[in-house]
């Protein structure tokens, strides 16, 4: 008699077999059996699924096609396990380096964030300032960087070496990078582990620990920067950054502190801006890429026109 094997409908044939092909070649997967697949939520650049592997589950990722040109895989691998050692993410059981694929314990009986999860209970908004706390001053060391401006200036000659367009009004926006790039080499901002994609779904609730998964951009970076991230994905209002920031900080706040979050919200638009278009260069879909990377753009650009990014800089300087 065969055993009945459960996988979600929608899931395409082709993507089954890269799930069955991975598991296999894993030892420590040896004589074990899959019995469900399905599909997770989230997530731009990889495919995720919760597949149960005998009567236990797990998170698999399939790294996206094209990822090795700008992620460094050998770098996540570390910075990842240093989060699992502390708790933050979720334990790996596999990662390949080469490839970016991974499979990680799934955090059973979880609720995975949404917006209206930040926007609509304060305690989260807590909460995630605790574990941004807790591991911004963790003492760790990642193995890798993620400077904006760098990361920027990457996705740029990549789209220049593709000869692909970008959106227009850019040149003023690439002026207010150039202004930010100045301020930085005469103030630079401090640095430590950084998650830089706090997408409310990478946010796990299990009621006894709070996750933060995928660290595939994990490295050392300004901690606003999450910050920053997290207030633009989560869509919060002006009193709840104001209490976000109090929460992280635990003091009132300071105009410097108000201006870096209005920059490093800037930096994270127009990062995400270029890396949609960039997606769309490597051969993905233009319908899917093009809006949500306008939608980028045009959030750092209301920064410039309303004025509210040169206070900011001024504020830091």
């Amino acid at each position: 008699m065969h055993e009945q094997i459960m996988i979600e409908p929608s899931i395409p044939l082709e993507t089954i077999g890269r799930v069955y092909k991975l598991i296999s070649e894993i030892p420590y997967f040896e004589k074990s059996k899959i019995r469900v697949i399905e599909i997770l939520p989230g997530g731009l650049t990889n495919s995720n699924y919760k597949v149960t592997i005998d009567n236990v589950t797990y998170a698999v990722r399939l790294a996206g096609a094209g990822t090795m040109e700008y992620l460094n895989r050998p770098a996540e691998k570390h910075n990842a396990q240093v989060m699992a050692d502390l708790g933050i993410s979720a334990p790996i059981v596999y990662y390949d380096e080469t490839t970016g694929n991974q499979v990680c314990k799934y955090i059973d009986e979880c609720k995975t964030l949404r917006i209206k999860d930040f926007k609509e209970e304060e305690n989260y908004l807590s909460m995630a300032a605790r574990v941004f706390r807790n591991y911004h001053d963790c003492k760790k060391e990642f193995i890798s960087d993620f400077n904006p401006l760098k990361e920027i200036e990457t996705y740029i000659q990549l789209l220049s070496d593709k000869n692909f367009e970008f959106y227009e009004g850019a040149e003023i926006m690439r002026e207010k990078i150039e202004e930010i790039r100045e301020l930085f080499t005469n103030n630079p901002p401090p640095t430590a582990p950084c998650h830089n994609d706090p997408l409310c779904e990478n946010w796990l609730d299990d009621k006894k620990n709070f996750y933060l998964i995928d660290w595939e951009y994990g490295g050392m970076n300004d901690p606003l920067f999450d910050l920053g991230a997290l207030a633009i994905e989560a869509e919060l209002s002006d009193e709840q950054e104001r209490f976000f920031l109090q929460q992280y900080f635990g003091k009132d706040l300071t105009e410097k502190q108000l201006g870096s979050l209005i920059i490093n919200k800037f930096l994270c638009d127009a990062l995400w801006a270029y890396w949609a278009v960039l997606q769309i260069a490597m051969g993905k879909s233009r319908e899917d890429y093009w809006p949500y990377g306008l939608n980028r753009f045009n959030r750092a650009y209301a920064l410039i026109h309303n004025g509210s990014l040169d206070r900011a800089i001024k504020a830091n300087q």
